[in-house]
């Protein structure tokens, strides 16, 4: 056992979780300051920091932003997988300031009605490179500029506030929402992944998400800064970068289902990965099948990982002799505490949880709007939970579109796409390809001359590659219940019509950006 594995997670009150971030960065800068702390990849090759390279760089972020920021404003950070973004995100967490997370290419970031706007930021840090934000009056820092200059050897004096982690979700109804997760929640999130799973100095993570996503940045980057082990990113997701991170000796990798499909692809030859030990997937439902197909390639079983941004890990298939349930997600991990209500015509209940890594409630929302009076989250799932206490999903939210593990909200793209000129109507629907994974359709009604080229062009300007609907579909009229609602049935009918070579309108189709 490693000798600095305590304390297990910051404290409840959630100003000292503040201090226990910067106590873990220092303590590994202090105790090991030569060892690897962050590895990252690039088109250019791989690239590292030390602990004590980070814990500096951290501490000079925590200044200068403690000096020219104010306080009381989030921050939003448009995350890139390297080194300097996780000092840019641990410095502002160290320093008391609440972070906005979103990915580097974001469009929600173009969008001023998006969600991110609800935390009314009071700044933007991106690359140089990066993207703009939508309201000009933003103050704007680069991330280059943030951590460049001399080492900090102290962290700033001024007393810092309690730390939010505001993360997107997917929404179970209408658009995406903020979730505030405090600092101290999500410190003991990574303190479960790394007790669960025995995390110590020694172990590599290689994250294959974006630390902008709550299993990157729980599961891989908090995990890291409390295990003291070095994390190893992909600035983009890539074959090639994955084997390659295999093969350099990760002994944890942290991944979607869709990534763990390719996986016998990817190493379809090649001798397996001689240090791998756990295989964790996050981001959607795993089939047993393609769990035993990838857990054969990579010599370790494939466990997965059930929970969501607001409750953090829920269930979790960690180790024990007996096998656990083909289709389960696992049993309950320590700290929450469940039920099951009786849904009418069914076998299975909703299952509603508290945590010890639960959020506060959406930005703009009071918290008693996100819980139950008794503090429970109800998580709109179907669950079975057998007499051993294992869980099994017999039915999930179905309003996002899970593309390669990312939640993409149909009815945000329906009005983006809406405000494309010539498009009068729009439906969005995600549909499994012939592999199984889901793709976007987008169904519109349009003016006279207007392509669904166009369209498809339009969405390439104003969506993250991975929004950008697979297919366009143009129809006469949307097929609409007495009611007036989209007919759902019908559309999704002529969607599999045309695939199998219906005749009746146009449909465009982009080439993949499944990442």
């Amino acid at each position: 056992m490693p000798t600095d594995r305590r304390p297990a997670y910051a404290p409840h009150a959630e100003h000292d979780a503040v201090a226990a971030l910067r106590e873990r960065l220092t303590a590994h800068a202090d105790k090991r300051p030569d060892a690897p702390a962050v590895r990252w990849r690039t088109a250019a090759g791989w690239s590292g920091t030390t602990w004590r390279e980070l814990a500096a760089t951290a501490r000079r972020v925590a200044a200068r932003a403690t000096a020219e920021l104010p306080a009381g404003r989030a921050v939003v950070v448009a995350t890139v997988n390297t080194g300097a973004h996780a000092a840019v995100l641990l410095g502002l967490l160290a320093a008391g300031f609440d972070v906005v997370l979103v990915e580097h290419d974001s469009s929600y970031l173009a969008d001023p009605l998006s969600a991110v706007y609800a935390a009314r930021p009071g700044a933007v840090v991106a690359a140089v490179d990066g993207p703009r934000a939508a309201t000009g009056e933003l103050r704007r820092l680069a991330v280059e500029d943030l951590v460049a200059g001399a080492p900090q050897a102290e962290w700033p004096d001024r007393t810092p506030g309690a730390a939010t982690v505001l993360q997107l979700t997917s929404g179970s109804t209408g658009e995406p929402r903020v979730a505030a997760v405090p600092l101290g929640a999500a410190l003991r999130g990574g303190a479960l992944y790394r007790d669960l799973f025995d995390l110590d100095e020694r172990d590599t993570i290689l994250a294959a998400v974006p630390l902008a996503h709550s299993f990157g940045f729980v599961g891989a980057l908090c995990a890291a800064v409390l295990s003291g082990g070095t994390l190893t990113l992909l600035v983009r997701f890539t074959g090639r970068g994955l084997v390659e991170g295999l093969d350099a000796g990760a002994t944890a990798l942290l991944a979607t289902p869709f990534v763990y499909g390719l996986v016998p692809d990817l190493l379809h030859g090649r001798v397996r990965p001689d240090r791998l030990r756990v295989a964790l997937c996050s981001g959607g439902p795993l089939t047993p099948a393609a769990a035993e197909a990838a857990g054969g390639r990579l010599g370790c079983p494939v466990r997965q990982i059930y929970g969501s941004t607001e409750t953090g890990l829920i269930a979790c298939q960690s180790g024990r002799s007996r096998p656990w349930p083909a289709e389960g997600v696992g049993g309950f991990v320590p700290g929450v505490r469940w039920r099951v209500e009786p849904v009418r015509g069914s076998d299975a209940g909703r299952l509603l949880v508290r945590t010890s890594t639960m959020f506060t409630g959406y930005v703009g929302r009071g918290g008693a709007e996100a819980l139950r009076p008794d503090g429970y989250y109800d998580t709109g799932d179907l669950v079975d939970v057998d007499d051993a206490g294992d869980v099994t999903i017999v039915g999930r939210k179905a309003t996002f579109i899970n593309v390669g593990g990312r939640k993409v909200n149909p009815r945000r793209l329906e009005r983006l796409i809406g405000e494309l000129p010539g498009v009068r109507a729009v439906h969005v629907c995600g549909l499994p390809d012939a592999r199984g994974n889901e793709e976007i359709h987008a169904v519109v009604e349009l003016t006279p001359g207007t392509d669904p080229a166009a369209v498809v062009a339009g969405c390439r300007q104003r969506l993250t590659a991975y929004e950008v609907p697979h297919h366009v579909h143009a129809v006469d009229r949307l097929p609409r219940t007495a009611l007036g609602k989209v007919a759902a049935p019908a559309l999704q009918d002529l969607i599999a019509g045309r695939g199998a070579g219906a005749p009746g309108g146009t449909t465009a189709t982009r080439r993949s950006t499944r990442t």
